[in-house]
């Protein structure tokens, strides 16, 4: 009896450590294309979002960044603005009063060679967003550009990309992607000037009209970069799982003991 007991004990043991390195590393590191959602503070460099944007409150002084880009779903540093979050060259200039907040927000398309087959990039975005305390980060973006969304992924901002929504691509398409990147003259920073295209948008965040989403609430939709479920399941699995062997074990050592 013990040594079934002791075979139980170890086979639990090998099943938490099998699970803990299922969390820790994944099978795979999917690339997708789509919109990277970036945070920033100050001068200091680009954080990835690991919220949702309707789940974010940036505070006065923040800064938000989009970026168009072939990433994994974590993201990059690679795929972060090429802009840096300097909140004091896209607010400097705008006086801190009470009840609303300065955001600066930064919004970068990416280079041309990334776009999917027969689009334009939008224009480059870098301003300052004056918005009540309680904005959260999608309401400063759709302040400012209107938002596609489906199935709870953000898939366009103000048109582009016009149909697609965070596809999944294969090696082949990222080589295809890489190669026409490396071919195409350097563009330099996308957003050129900032003290040319800054401005100030003074807005009530009830939402744009123009938004457009498949279904539930703008909240909702908003949570596209929040991370996927998957760790957290696997872990959850992991404790029933190893709580239903120990149990199993219990019961054997009782029987055995009367």
């Amino acid at each position: 009896m013990m040594t079934r007991t002791v075979r139980l004990t170890a086979g639990a043991a090998a099943l938490a450590v099998l699970l803990a390195a299922l969390v820790a590393s994944p099978a795979q590191a999917a690339a997708y294309r789509y919109w990277t959602y970036w945070q920033g503070s100050g001068s200091s460099e680009w954080e990835f979002g690991r919220l949702g944007p309707a789940a974010a409150m940036p505070a006065d002084g923040d800064v938000e960044g989009w970026s168009f880009r072939v990433s994994v779903e974590g993201g990059t540093a690679e795929a972060a603005p090429t802009t840096a979050p300097d909140f004091d060259e896209l607010c400097g200039s705008v006086k801190q009063r009470g009840g609303i907040k300065r955001i600066g927000l930064v919004v970068d398309p990416g280079e041309p060679a990334l776009a999917p087959e027969g689009e334009t990039p939008i224009a480059p975005v870098a301003t300052c967003v004056v918005i009540e305390e309680d904005a959260t980060g999608y309401d400063v973006l759709r302040s400012v550009l209107q938002v596609r969304t489906d199935n709870g992924l953000i898939c366009g901002l103000g048109g582009y990309p016009a149909q697609e929504c965070a596809p999944v691509l294969d090696d082949a398409e990222v080589d295809e992607i890489r190669a026409r990147e490396a071919a195409a003259p350097t563009a330099g920073d996308p957003t050129g000037d900032l003290a040319e295209v800054s401005e100030v948008i003074v807005v009530e965040h009830g939402g744009s009209e123009a938004d457009e989403t498949d279904q539930g609430t703008a909240a909702e939709a908003a949570a596209s970069t929040s991370p996927g479920p998957t760790a957290t399941v696997l872990v959850v699995v992991a404790l029933l799982l190893i709580a239903g062997i120990l149990l199993v074990i219990r019961r054997r050592r009782e029987r055995s003991d009367a």
